[in-house]
This record gives structure tokens, sequence and C-alpha cells, in this order.
């Protein structure tokens, strides 16, 4: 896992310093649904795997893999439209069966009764064609959006019952297949470390921002430059936007005491895969003693001095059962180590 980290950020780093092409969308079409676009050089939809899970197949090698467009496929899976459904996709240089998704899956269906499903778009997203990872993230968005669609018109799965998270590129994807739904507005959309590369600039339209859904949050644990060692983006981009230990590094992963601007943090990867642990256990935090409780605050400098000690609007819980009426930017300290939550100590 550190090693594939370390690839990843590595080939990102080195994607980065190239100069990037106009990325326009050309595969935005709503008319043509489920439509593989001749794209060989930059892989083939079809490879996508929808990857289910429910309470009656919870086992990591239990998936069923949904296939779209087949109302035989459709009728036979354990997809209950009914109840509400978790999409999830992963990152750059990695794939739907990793450790992150399978963690988040057991613990949600331990919690609820839900289907679980993860977009398997690996042959996508390989190392080290960034670029072609991030044009496929539009092509894949639009592809699971239509997907999502089909399940609206087959089986009555509504938008309304959607909570779409993803992790780094994935984070993009998701918000872009929110955006690209045409049944309805997604629920949730969760945007863990979205990525930075490619995306810096790009308007709300071309990436992951709080017009997706009904609500959207956004965790970030390694968000800034790639000079201060970072990859992801840190601005704000959602209804709420969390920043743990200030969202750049993360306590317990390599850093020089004092240089914030570190890159070997970056290389491994550390801190930017920390937000998926954090998220994964925040889906059985619960209040009060084991919540990741955050306080509205306009900076981590402020935070840090203990001037943002009082809940002002009202304090929140970073992660999957965050409050869903409040806005702005929190922020909150973690244990270097599992288990990371605090509670309510700031």
């Amino acid at each position: 896992m550190a090693r594939q980290a370390l690839l990843c950020s590595l080939f990102i780093v080195v994607a980065a310093a190239s100069s990037w092409p106009d990325l326009r969308d050309p595969y935005n079409d709503r008319s043509n649904h489920l439509h593989t676009f001749p794209e060989p050089l930059l892989g083939n939809l079809s490879d996508i795997r929808f990857l289910l899970w429910t309470r009656s197949n919870p086992g990591d090698d239990d998936h069923y893999r949904l296939l779209p467009g087949d109302a035989a496929n459709l009728d036979q899976s354990p997809l209950d439209p009914a109840l509400p459904t978790y999409v999830m996709y992963h990152g750059f240089s990695d794939f739907g069966l990793c450790g992150w998704i399978l963690q988040a899956k057991t613990e949600l269906l331990s919690l609820y009764e839900c289907n679980v499903l993860s977009v398997d778009w690996q042959t996508l997203v390989l190392s080290p064609w960034y670029d072609q990872g991030v044009k496929n993230a539009y092509r894949t968005a639009n592809y699971t959006a239509s997907m999502l669609d089909w399940l609206a018109a087959e089986v009555g799965l509504l938008p309304a019952q959607l909570h779409i998270t993803g992790h780094s590129l994935g984070a993009h994807t998701a918000g872009l297949t929110a955006k690209y739904v045409t049944a309805g507005t997604v629920a949730r959309v969760t945007g863990l470390d979205p990525a930075g590369p490619a995306f810096y600039t790009q308007p709300p339209e071309r990436r992951i921002d709080k017009t997706d859904a009904d609500f959207v949050d956004i965790l970030h644990t390694n968000s800034g430059s790639l000079p201060e060692g970072c990859i992801a983006l840190f601005k704000p981009v959602g209804h709420v936007d969390f920043y743990p230990n200030g969202g750049r590094h993360q306590p317990g992963c390599v850093v020089i005491p004092g240089n914030e601007d570190n890159i070997l943090d970056l290389l491994g990867g550390c801190s930017h895969a920390r937000v998926t642990e954090i998220w994964v256990e925040s889906i059985v935090a619960l209040p009060p003693a084991e919540a990741f409780t955050s306080w509205p605050c306009t900076d981590w400098d402020t935070f840090f001095a203990g001037n943002c000690s009082s809940c002002g609007q009202g304090c929140l819980d970073m992660g999957f059962h965050v409050q869903r009426d409040l806005e702005g930017t929190y922020f909150l300290r973690t244990n270097p180590y599992s288990p990371f939550a605090l509670g309510d100590t700031q």
C-alpha cells in the first residue's frame, strides 16, 4: 500500500510538471446513454466494473457485477432500489477492491440495510498516464451517470437515495457524476482530498463543487500546492469543507518538524491517503466520545491559536455522520494513529 501511494504521488507530480491540454468535455452527450466512446488510447468504458454489495452478499469477494443496460442481469441482482445506495470511486492508480472501499462497504452494511456500489475504473487511471486519467474522469462520470439514470428508469433507484464518495481524482469523478445525472438531484457527494493537478484553476462545472448535489462535504488532508508537498485542492469547494490538522500534512506522516514544504509526505502519499482512513473510521465513530468534532473558523492559524474555541454557528462532526444544516470551513485536530478521532477535544 505504501509503495502504491508512493508511485501514485510520484507519477502525479511528474505529470503535473508538464503542460496540460485543454480538457474540453466532448463526452457529456446526455442524448446517448451507455454509449462506449471510440477512444482506444484513453481506454474502453466497457472495462468499467460496477461492483455491488448488499447484506445478502456482504463478503469482499461476493460482489455482484451490474451490467449497464442488461435488464436480465439487473433482475437477477441483489439490488434493492428502495434502500439508500452508496457509490464509491477509487483514485488514480488504484482499483475498485482497494482497502478503504472494502472497509467502508463492511462498515456501512453493518450499520444499514443498503446497497454499496464500487465503480472500478482502474484500467482508465493507470500510472503513469495521469493526463489520460483526468480525461477519463469526465468519460467515466458520464458513463456512470448514464447507468444511474438507467437504474432510475428501470427500477426506481432515485438520485435522492444516492451518496457518492470519491478519493483524489475519484472525488472529481464523484462530483461530475452527480452533475451529469439527469433523473434528479443527487442527495450527497463527499470529496476525499480532491486531486489538485489539472483542477487547481478549473471552474465549478469542470470539477467537484457544492452545486453537484443537495449536500457536498469535502475533507482536506494533503491540500495545497506541489511545492508545499501537497497534491489536492486547498480552496473550499463544498457546502462544508473540513481541514483536519490544517488540511496540508497529517500527524504521523513523514514530515520534517518545522518544514511544511515537505516533498517526502507528498511522495509517500501518507497525508493524501489518511483521508480515506479517517472517513472509514467516521462511519462508526459516533458522538460524543468517538466523533470528529470540528469547529467553524477562518483558517488553521487562527484555530491553532485558540481563537475559535466557541462553536459559534455550530460545531459539526466531520465525516459520514455530518449534519447537513450548516455551511463553511471547519477545523479540528486528530490523533497521529488510529483511532484518529479526538471527540470534542480541541
